[in-house]
Formats: structure tokens, sequence, C-alpha cells
């Protein structure tokens, strides 16, 4: 009896802990959490138990994507993100249970550091990735390497490739997870491909005692200068830039003061941000303007009769030649920068249309605008609505719409450098 007793408590024992693993509490995303610091972006994920993991990217949409074995959420499925580069997230099971979330891009961004921190009193574990701003090509040419394991499902962790993954989850696409497998680093991987900060300089139209257009209550340059101030933001952000303003408060800047500023801080590019008016109210939408040929004649001219005061121009000392050649070399420099400047419109142009905001018929036009006058800087004047509409006046009057408008700008200047780039100008 005692020798049957003694087998029965000991098989008992042997169940216990099996029992206790049962009953443990499935793997459970409890919070998402974001933050910001030195232009990078940060994704918390709040776990009630480590776990294994994969963070990977995939373009066309940009997107980063975070795998975990089976889960429960007790966040959103799926929800706005919009933090740095964040713009949403969604999330669901794929066929063989995996939990995917998904992080869909406002800009490219690399991974540059993922880590899982071990959680204790009052404190979760947490998943953390930390994504860096990056050109669309070192963005296309990282993706599909993975941060984590490769079998997040443990039967593999050291494998050297996966296969393919022909699971669907809701509104995402079909899509073959890539190899090779990457093991969390602490390191900061850079940002771009770019060897310099290129300088933005960011003009705000009209200022002080100069309203600009005025209608529906509105200011002219009071738009001009919160649109700039998203812009200017939305470039920081990124890491890429150095941004010089025209004016970053309600002041009057002499036209020729902002030419003149932007070539003392040697700018790469001249953005100058208005918004139009007219009679007819019914006329509305965005355009962006270049300078015209014959605007470019005219400076040419008043800039080569000034030859023996002007200093360099476009990398040429012109005290050094005539006045006529000083005329040819500023044309010939003009003219380059005015193709420079249109190929920036033609992107700025594509930008607002894939963000939805709304063009003029020929939108990219030219005109004799002074601040695009500068003879070695490339730049654009961007009108970006009518006041005189009274919807497109409620628009541009809010800060979500200045905000659109900044980051489409802001794609358009990356666009443009990365092009700028490919060709090896720089």
């Amino acid at each position: 009896m005692r020798l049957n007793q003694f087998f029965v408590i000991l098989a008992l024992c042997c169940l216990i802990p099996v029992t206790a693993q049962a009953q443990k509490p499935p793997l459970t995303v409890e919070k998402v959490r974001y933050g910001q610091n030195a232009g990078q972006t940060r994704i918390v994920l709040e776990l009630n138990d480590k776990a294994d993991y994969r963070v990977f990217t995939l373009s066309n949409p940009n997107r980063v994507l975070i795998d975990l074995p089976p889960s429960r959420m007790k966040i959103a499925k799926s929800a706005p993100s919009v933090v740095g580069v964040l713009k949403q997230y969604r999330s669901g099971a794929l066929d063989d249970g995996t939990m995917r979330i998904v992080f869909d891009l406002r800009r490219p961004a690399l991974v540059s550091n993922v880590a899982l921190l071990p959680g204790g009193r009052n404190i979760k574990d947490r998943l953390v990735i930390d994504l860096t701003p990056a050109a669309q090509n070192l963005f296309t040419a990282r993706e599909k390497e993975i941060f984590g394991n490769a079998d997040i499902r443990g039967k593999s962790s050291a494998a050297k490739s996966i296969p393919a993954l022909t699971q669907r989850l809701k509104s995402e696409e079909q899509m073959t997870v890539p190899m090779p497998v990457r093991k969390p680093q602490s390191v900061t991987l850079p940002g771009n491909t770019v060897k310099k900060k290129y300088t933005v300089v960011i003009d705000a139209g009209h200022g002080g005692q100069d309203p600009g257009a005025v209608a529906h209550g509105l200011r002219e340059k009071n738009i001009t200068l919160a649109v700039a101030q998203a812009l200017r933001q939305q470039l920081e952000e990124t890491g890429r830039y150095r941004v010089v303003m025209t004016r970053a408060r309600d002041v009057y800047i002499k036209l020729h003061e902002r030419v003149d500023l932007s070539r003392r801080e040697e700018g790469d590019l001249f953005v100058s941000i208005h918004a139009d008016m007219m009679e007819r109210s019914n006329t509305r939408g965005a355009s962006i303007y270049t300078l015209s040929s014959t605007a470019s004649d005219a400076e040419t001219a008043r800039l080569a009769d000034d030859a023996n005061n002007s200093g360099v121009v476009a990398g040429v000392d012109l005290r050094t030649e005539s006045e006529d050649v000083a005329g040819i070399l500023l044309d010939l420099a003009m003219r380059e920068k005015m193709n420079e400047s249109s190929l920036l419109a033609r992107f700025i142009e594509e930008s607002f249309r894939r963000e939805s905001i709304r063009l003029l018929p020929n939108s990219h036009r030219s005109a004799g605008f002074a601040v695009l006058k500068a003879p070695d800087i490339p730049a654009v004047l961007i009108e970006t609505g009518f006041l005189s509409n009274p919807e497109e006046a409620r628009l541009l009057s809010t800060p979500q719409f200045q905000r659109k408008i900044a980051e489409a700008i802001s794609l358009g200047i990356d666009a443009y450098f990365r092009k700028i780039e490919a060709l090896q100008k720089f």
C-alpha cells in the first residue's frame, strides 16, 4: 500500500510542471509605443513574455514587418501611427498562426537596431525597433534582410534560409520572406549615401507689413510661414538636410535679401512658399514655378553689367573676366540651374499627385519671380493654392493640410537629390 502511494505521489509530481506549462498565458502584445530621437523613429512593442521574432522591410509600398509566434493582441488590429517615418500599422494572423504586424512608412527608413529587452518588476518585456530615414535606393538594396530568428516558431533557429511564405494577411499582398538571417545588432547604420548635408533654403513668402493675399479672414504671410515651418521639420527629421529659413517669424524681408541669404548660406536648393489669389473664386489648385528664359536673359544682363563686383558665381570668379565673358558664363550657369530647377519642380509635382493634393492644369509654370533669380542655386516657387477659393482657403488654414503639403514637398526634394546623386553631379 505504501509503495502504491509512493508511485501515485511520484506521478503527480511529474505532472505538475506539465500542468503549469499548459496553463502559461499565451503571448500577448499589450501595448505599442513610439518615440523620436536624433532623427530616428523608435517602435516599442510591450509583451507579456519574451518571445522569438523577426523584423524585415519590403518596398512597393515601403513597410516594416514584425513577425511573432501565435499571439493575442490587446492593441487595435490597425490604427494610424503618424510619428516620424511611420504612417499606420495593421496586423493579423497568417495561415500558420504567425502574428504579423505591418508598419506602413511615410518615407524610406532602414532598420538600424532591434533588441528584446527583458522585463522586471512592473516592467513588461519590450521589443524595440529603431528606424533611420534613408534614400529609396538604399532602402531597396537593404530590404528583405532579417533581424531576429529565421524561424520564429523555434523549429530551426540556425536556419540559413526560409521557405517562401504564401500566407496572406488581410489587406497585405502575398509575399516571400527573404534571406539571409541577421541577428540583432547594436549598431547605427548610415541613413543615406550622401556624403554631406544638403542646404535647403526655405522662403516663407511676404511677412511683416506685407501680408500678401488677404481673403476669408486669412493672410498669405501666415499660411506661408506655417507651411515653411512644417517643411523645415520634415526635412530636419531625415537628418540629411541643413535648413535655412529666410524668415522664421512675422517680419518683412526684401526680395533681393532673400536671394542674397541663399547665396551666402551656399544653398543647394531654394524653395519659396506662397498662396495665390484671383477674382474668380472657383479656381483652385497648387502650381510650381521656375524661372522663365526671358527673365533669365534680363537678369543675366543685369549681373553682367556689374561683373566686376559680382565675385564668384557658379564656381567662376567673374572679377577676372570681361563683361562679355562674364555674361556668357552667367548665362550658362543660369541655364544649367534652370534645368535643375525644372527637375525639382517635376518631382514636387509628382509628389503632390501621389499625396492627392490638387494641382492646376499645366501646374509647372515659368515666370520672372525675383526670388528665383539666384544664378547658381536651383529654385522653385510653390503656390500652395488659392485663398480666393473658400474651400481651399479653409484647407490651407488647417495644420493637417499644411503638414501634408510640407510632406509632399519634402518627398519631392528627396527624389530630386536621389536623381542628382544618380547623375553624379555631386
